[in-house]
């Protein structure tokens, strides 16, 4: 009976011991089961999973979810903000971003335009705004996050993500004078 026991008691601290190995990053022995998707905007940001690999709905690769820092901000929310002490990026394409494409949410006001295919290659251009408050936005809320993250991992510490991007602009933002000082109509 003895042995039965002792051999039950090993087998269970081998399970518990080789699923913690899984759960723990290699040569750190911190556990860290919680992973997800580099975010995208979509459902599957949310989404843990158990380690590394490729988002099974977007493709993206999964990241620590504790390297995922930026906050986010309802449109409406921006009209408490002094708009002369935050940067305003917009990550859309530039067709977007100047009404010239053939959905026209506006812009905002002195918004910097760099589309999120290309800021990777040119993050050089806000190393002047790095301790500065930035509110990343797009038209949907799908690139903003990325955008977002990107920032966030280069070092940019006070990133703000737009909920909802600029199409539900004129839904949620009904104040005459926030839209006056805020809003740019294509």
């Amino acid at each position: 009976m003895k042995k039965i026991i002792a051999g039950f008691c090993i087998s269970a601290v081998l399970i518990f011991f080789s699923s913690w190995m899984k759960k723990t990053e290699p040569g750190t022995g911190k556990i860290n089961i919680n992973y997800v998707c580099t975010p995208c905007g979509a459902e599957c940001d949310t989404t843990a999973h158990d380690g590394p690999g490729t988002c099974g709905h977007c493709n993206m690769p999964l990241v620590d979810k504790s390297t995922i820092v930026h906050k986010n901000i309802q449109p409406d929310q921006l009209c408490s903000l002094n708009e002369k002490k935050v940067v305003f990026l917009d990550v859309r394409t530039t067709e977007e971003f100047n009404g010239t494409a053939e959905d026209k949410f506006g812009a905002i006001k002195n918004a910097i335009n760099i589309p999120v295919q290309e800021l990777e290659a040119r993050i050089k251009e806000l190393e002047k705004y790095k301790d500065k408050e930035i509110i990343v936005y797009c038209s949907h809320s799908h690139r903003s996050p990325r955008a977002s993250y990107m920032l966030t991992q280069n070092g940019f510490k006070k990133v703000i993500n737009m909920l909802g991007g600029m199409s539900v602009w004129k839904d949620l933002v009904k104040k005459n004078d926030c839209n006056e000082r805020l809003y740019k109509p294509q």
